[in-house]
């Protein structure tokens, strides 16, 4: 097995062992960290950290220090992040956007706090998918767009190119755009061969304005 592969397999192993479950976004974050130019040591901040447990891993990875930002821990994102200006390697920000109101003054939090240098990986579902294309044409209702409080708080929904836009507009760089999964429900299972995941992670990355979910990397 190459050395590729091998971590490609630990990352997947590490993934399964959280059970984490339908967030094959954190997998393909996780597959970005070595790519990344993160300094030693790296200060690392996770918004909508949850109980840590991927902010965790990251750290493992990175060999990095990490803090998590959640409402769980009475954290409001909405209002400027507890953290000191221009300390921070890496901020996370994993299916979180979509919920605020706000998201101008979310992502000038994020460019605040962030090093000179420093990055940003954000996801959010596509509300371009091909999923939801075939759904409109049909006259079906898209996928993660909702229309009562009764779902799960989606906001905003994106497209690739209004969120490419708006996190430029917040003076970021665009370093990559990906998305985690091609019309794959079930590329998390156990079962689910592992050529076959790498190949519906491989077409996220060539067809990403298709994919369920957008993945950016961004730079300040």
């Amino acid at each position: 097995m190459t050395d590729r592969k091998q971590n490609q397999a630990k990352i997947f192993s590490s993934y399964q062992s959280l059970d984490l479950v339908n967030k094959i976004y954190q997998v393909k974050a996780l597959r970005f960290l070595p790519t990344l130019n993160l300094r030693p040591s790296p200060s690392i901040l996770e918004l909508g950290s949850a109980d840590n447990s991927f902010l965790d891993l990251v750290c493992q990875r990175t060999n990095g220090r990490g803090v998590g930002l959640d409402i769980t821990k009475g954290d409001d994102l909405e209002q400027p992040f507890k953290i000191k200006s221009a300390s921070v390697d890496l901020v996370i920000a994993l299916e979180i956007i979509e919920h605020l109101f706000d998201t101008d003054h979310f992502l000038s939090e994020i460019n605040r706090v962030l090093k000179p240098g420093g990055y940003l990986i954000l996801s959010t579902p596509n509300l371009a998918s091909l999923t939801n294309r075939l759904k409109l044409l049909f006259g079906r209702y898209p996928k993660y767009l909702e229309y009562s409080r009764a779902g799960a708080g989606h906001l905003h929904l994106y497209t690739p190119g209004i969120l490419r836009t708006q996190i430029e507009s917040c003076k970021l760089k665009i370093v990559t755009l990906t998305s985690p999964n091609f019309l794959c429900p079930f590329i998390t299972k156990p079962w689910f061969p592992s050529f076959l995941r790498d190949f519906c992670m491989y077409l996220g990355d060539l067809l990403p304005t298709l994919g369920s979910h957008l993945l950016i990397v961004a730079q300040k």
